[in-house]
């Protein structure tokens, strides 16, 4: 899944012309959080807002603002009730940027701190259109206290991805302020069989990034989605050691031996969100007894999930278990790295 300022990039490098269309600030009950983006060019778009016809509205304001030629950034207040043939009932106020190879310096900057891995923000002025991106260490670099406060704020996730600062900063007209955080969800996939291979496709279009691991070469598609990365190896295990913090690992390897493996070498690390493994009650009682045969306790045993997949959908196709297991995985946004009680409710 192509972020949106790897979007923007190409489109800056490709001399094609964008209007960058953002939810600043929402009130009462809106489709999309501010933070929200959608790229529109003169024949495509990448994202949505919502969709509706509040979607349409803006996209054809933005292929209006592409064709006037307008260079500065403009903010448009939208009622989400019957005049935009929606009923929310809430309000969204959009900010509307052209994007062309005069703000190539700030799409640069944060494409590379995109593919880095890093959290960053943007402060865009209103009046002028100047663009100023910052990162974790350089939030202090705002020069005014409250600004400074809202942006490590909403780097550290604890907000909205964006605000609207309407004259409330001393010396500061209306200004957007708004972040990129990297995926939450960061995947560790192992096993590249039937239900590895839907699995990564499910992935391919979600918000989160993933490292699809496999010993076999030619189990792999010769291509995956632009969040997949695919790692061949011998040695599963030091994909487990070489994994960040707080990930998700999920076991569906060919082999019940290797599973087993890879298994005790996640326990082990016990700072991961989510330890799944595919298959039956049966094969969970038997690993649960080899664990505690190897000395594992109780509480560490619990953190396997074993069958893994949300409860409710029937049948043991490999698309509808990869989507079972991708609706668990969503479950985990915003989750603490503190186990929850182990789920037994899948068969493979």
């Amino acid at each position: 899944m192509t972020t949106w300022i790897e979007r923007l990039a190409q489109s800056v490098a490709n001399g094609i012309p964008a209007v960058l269309v953002t939810v600043a600030a929402t009130r009462g009950s809106t489709p999309r959080a501010p933070g929200t983006r959608m790229i529109v060019g003169a024949d495509a778009c990448h994202g949505t807002i919502g969709g509706g016809q509040l979607e349409l509205r803006a996209i054809a304001l933005a292929r209006q603002l592409l064709a006037d030629g307008a260079e500065l950034p403009s903010l448009v207040r939208f009622p989400l009730g019957a005049s935009v043939g929606q009923c929310c009932g809430g309000v969204m106020q959009l900010t509307f940027e052209p994007v062309g190879s005069a703000q190539r310096e700030w799409v640069e900057a944060a494409r590379t701190r995109t593919a880095a891995g890093r959290p960053w923000g943007r402060l865009v002025s209103l009046t002028d259109g100047s663009v100023r991106v910052f990162g974790e260490e350089a939030a202090e670099l705002l020069d005014d206290a409250r600004l400074t406060e809202r942006a490590r704020s909403l780097l550290a996730g604890t907000a909205d991805s964006a605000a609207l600062l309407a004259g409330e900063t001393v010396g500061r007209a209306d200004a957007l302020l708004d972040v990129s955080l990297p995926p939450e969800l960061q995947v560790v996939l192992f096993g590249a069989g039937h239900v590895g291979r839907a699995l990564a496709e499910v992935f391919g279009r979600l918000p989160m990034r993933v490292r699809w691991v496999d010993s076999r070469e030619e189990e792999f598609p010769a291509t995956v989605a632009d969040n997949v990365e695919v790692c061949c190896t011998d040695v599963p295990e030091a994909e487990v050691r070489a994994a960040p913090a707080d990930a998700i690992f999920l076991v569906l390897t060919h082999s019940h031996a290797l599973d087993f493996d890879l298994v005790r070498a996640i326990l082990d690390r016990n700072d991961f969100r989510f330890c799944g493994l595919i298959g039956s009650q049966s094969k969970r009682t038997s690993f649960e007894q080899r664990l505690r045969a190897r000395g594992y306790g109780e509480q560490a045993i619990a953190r396997l999930h074993c069958p893994i997949g949300a409860p409710g959908l029937a049948g043991k196709e490999p698309e509808v278990i990869a989507i079972a297991i991708a609706a668990e995985v969503l479950q985990l946004r915003g989750a603490s790295l503190a186990a929850r009680p182990a789920q037994r409710h899948r068969a493979a």
